[in-house]
């Protein structure tokens, strides 16, 4: 993932309100602008990091090196003084968006009526269309694996047309804010239900599909009614600072396989990136964690989870740069499979390879255990559209596109693997 890096001055423009309606922030982003930043020199990246100590900041993803484009967000009471920073150590930036608040309206939250893939949707709406399949068809088990902190459902769905089948797990939204996620995710599962398509039909027949479209249900809705850019849960860590209690773990960062051996921040509880004081802390990744162990070793042969943004089949290892999986040479040639097919739709180009490599050193995360510790043979993390325009922030608009470019990829994907025995 090229990464973004989101400066936010929460000043008083950021105002938290009281429930607002569907597609309406309670936290509001009027003028605040992106810069893309071109990091150089190691001296360059820790004068962007000491920021932090000058004005009110808030990294949302991390900082891995020189030679890299970051993308940030400065408040109207900090552009001046951040622009002249940036001449001063001579960092070349341009402004990318000019309106944040804009952008965001941009993600627009359908009225819920129905699901449909032209526009967000919040958590109720996607769990009723979950319900409604799941009573007009005799082939899907559905369930609720387990409870969020808040008390919310996480739900899950079983594919399964006929015994004996090998199955493929889908993962959506264990991080709150990147809805394109889940968007995929219910997009992927209506195609398997409903596609006319022969070879939909042929992939729905052959294998069972196990889909979780939500797994951070809490911070979802929160990122609904409240603060667009959350990341974590929402339970209280049992932090706090100048602002008062710190909520929420980085969920994707809490798994126990390597936990806590390397990622940037994981260890600041009150930043988004907080990896817990111990793994296996949160009940939602327990509840996954128990799902899939439900199931008979060897059944699940796919684990593909799914996040926003850069473009990317990332494999395991996360926690490492030179040290690869076994079979890494053939994870490499089913997700090139992936990569070819997708960017044949619209030409978006997805690069593969491990995420240590590739993206950054960071430990604890859900396609590391599957692979690490439940022995499942291919296991990505699948990096959505886009390269860094839009982010986290992708307008509903591309959500179809998301979709079909992403559904070519994955029938690729589980026809390369079952042509390199994945599924034996």
């Amino acid at each position: 993932m090229r990464l973004l890096i989101l400066l936010i001055a929460l000043l008083p423009v950021v105002m938290v309100a009281a429930k607002s309606p569907p597609g309406r922030m309670a936290v509001r982003y009027d003028n605040f602008k992106v810069y893309r930043v071109t990091i150089e020199t190691d001296m360059q990246l820790e004068e962007l990091k000491k920021l932090r100590e000058s004005v009110n900041v808030h990294f949302l993803n991390e900082l891995a090196g020189p030679g890299r484009t970051y993308n940030f967000i400065v408040g109207p009471l900090f552009q001046r003084a951040v622009e002249k920073s940036l001449n001063f150590l001579e960092i070349i930036y341009e402004i990318i968006v000019e309106d944040l608040q804009k952008l965001l309206d941009q993600s627009s939250v359908g009225d819920d009526s129905h699901m449909e893939w032209e526009t967000y949707h919040t958590l109720d709406t996607i769990y009723e269309w979950l319900d409604e399949k799941c009573a007009a068809h005799d082939y899907l088990d559905c369930g609720v694996i387990g409870k969020s902190h808040e008390g919310r459902d996480i739900k899950s769905v079983r594919l399964s047309k006929r015994s004996g089948n090998k199955a493929i797990l889908l993962e959506g939204n264990i991080h709150a804010m990147e809805w394109i996620s889940s968007a995929t995710v219910t997009f992927l599962l209506n195609q398997l239900i409903n596609s006319k398509d022969p070879e939909m039909q042929r992939l729905s027949e052959e294998y069972d599909w196990i889909v979780v479209p939500m797994v951070n249900p809490d911070g979802f809705v929160y990122t609904h009614e409240v603060e667009r850019l959350w990341r974590k849960n929402r339970r209280p860590n049992g932090y706090s600072n100048a602002t008062g209690a710190c909520y929420g773990i980085d969920m994707n960062r809490n798994f126990d396989y390597h936990w806590g051996g390397a990622g940037w921040n994981i260890d600041e509880p009150c930043d988004h990136w907080f990896g817990g004081d111990k793994p296996n802390t949160e009940v939602e990744i327990l509840a996954l964690q128990d799902f899939v162990n439900s199931f008979e070793d060897g059944y699940i042969r796919s684990y593909m989870a799914f996040h926003a943004y850069g473009q990317y089949v990332l494999l395991p290892y996360g926690h490492s740069n030179t040290e690869f999986p076994p079979n890494y040479e053939q994870m490499q040639r089913i997700a090139a499979a992936f990569s070819d097919a997708a960017a044949d739709v619209y030409g978006s180009t997805f690069t593969y390879g491990a995420s240590g490599l590739l993206n950054y050193v960071v430990s604890g995360a859900a396609k590391d255990w599957a692979y690490g510790v439940k022995n499942i043979p291919f296991t990505c993390t699948v990096e959505l559209r886009d390269k860094g325009t839009f982010g986290f922030f992708l307008p509903s608009n591309q959500i179809t596109e998301v979709g079909t470019e992403v559904l070519a990829g994955l029938k690729a994907l589980v026809n390369k693997a079952a042509e390199e025995g994945i599924f034996n």
